[in-house]
């Protein structure tokens, strides 16, 4: 017939332009692809490289914070636990959370009765005190890279030097803060006035301790990195929050995010929550003495401080 021929050349015209039209669209695909690599790979360059695709050790590593100073509760931290501050606080009569404070708003007759208890207390747990395990290497740690250690206690400055005398065979932490110097923790003052007399920052700091109402409040309000001793395992982080790294949890190694359950744990005497919150939560939490040298040579350039120009 007359009509084959053109509908023949009209299905193979067809035929022909799909085929332009699908390589077109792949072409252009390609091109899209090709300038949206090249604009990814502009921000990159402008941006410089990402700091987590860096080798820990390599030449072009990441800033890190630096750490030039080491601050530590004594009581529980640097010794054995053997105060019993839920006793001591039902002794006295205390109904707050801080014994110390509220007995310094008392009568005097009164106040004078809470602290002949409290000083027969410590007097008797000065007989049994025991250095804490890892205490020492821990200090030497830090001795060996020149970084200054100090001490803040709630505790008498008798016993911080019955500390120094007979459980204690290093140097001497310097500034070491006791009972007299006010306000007490968890006020940050003892902190920044160790920071000061070091002449360095209160972030370039860290705090150790074993209590998260006194030690890691008073290193959080002043800006410093907090590490939590928690040898019975105790504490537990919100979830949703997270610590640092150690036995705690922004990493997901630990008590980050538990089972968060309604119970109470004895913090220097007073029972709060297991589940920390707040300013209650350190920068990092450890079951011993012996994992924060490691922890910290991880997750910070811990050197000595610059010398002071007088």
């Amino acid at each position: 017939p007359r009509d084959a021929r053109p509908r023949h050349m009209s299905v193979g015209v067809s035929f022909a332009l799909q085929r332009l039209v699908a390589r077109t669209s792949r072409v252009s695909a390609v091109t899209r692809g090709v300038a949206s690599s090249a604009r990814r790979a502009s921000r990159v360059a402008m941006a410089g490289p990402d700091p987590r695709a860096l080798a820990p050790d390599g030449p072009q590593r990441a800033a890190r914070r630096r750490l030039v100073g080491a601050v530590f509760d004594m009581d529980g931290t640097l010794t054995v636990p053997n105060l019993d501050f839920q006793e001591m606080y039902r002794r006295v009569g205390c109904e707050t959370k801080d014994i110390l404070s509220e007995i310094d708003a008392w009568p005097e007759d009164r106040r004078a009765r809470a602290n002949a208890i409290i000083h027969e207390m410590e007097q008797e747990a000065l007989r049994t005190m025991k250095r804490m395990p890892g205490a020492e290497e821990l200090a030497a740690f830090f001795d060996a890279r020149g970084i200054p250690r100090g001490l803040v206690t709630r505790n008498v400055q008798s016993s911080v030097a019955h500390f120094h005398a007979h459980a204690w065979n290093l140097a001497p932490f310097a500034p070491a803060l006791a009972r007299d110097f006010r306000p007490y923790k968890p006020a940050p003052d003892a902190l920044l006035h160790i920071s000061a007399a070091w002449d360095v920052h209160p972030s370039e700091i860290v705090m150790v301790g074993d209590s998260a109402k006194d030690d890691v409040v008073s290193g959080n309000r002043a800006g410093a990195i907090t590490v939590l001793l928690d040898t019975a395992g105790k504490w537990s982080v919100a979830t949703g929050t997270g610590t640092g790294t150690g036995t705690g949890g922004e990493d997901g190694d630990g008590c980050g995010g538990g089972e968060e359950e309604d119970e109470t744990r004895s913090d220097n005497g007073r029972q709060v929550s297991a589940i920390l919150e707040g300013e209650m939560i350190p920068t990092h939490i450890v079951r011993s003495l012996d994992e924060i040298a490691p922890l910290l040579e991880a997750h910070y350039d811990v050197v000595a401080p610059a010398p002071v120009a007088r």
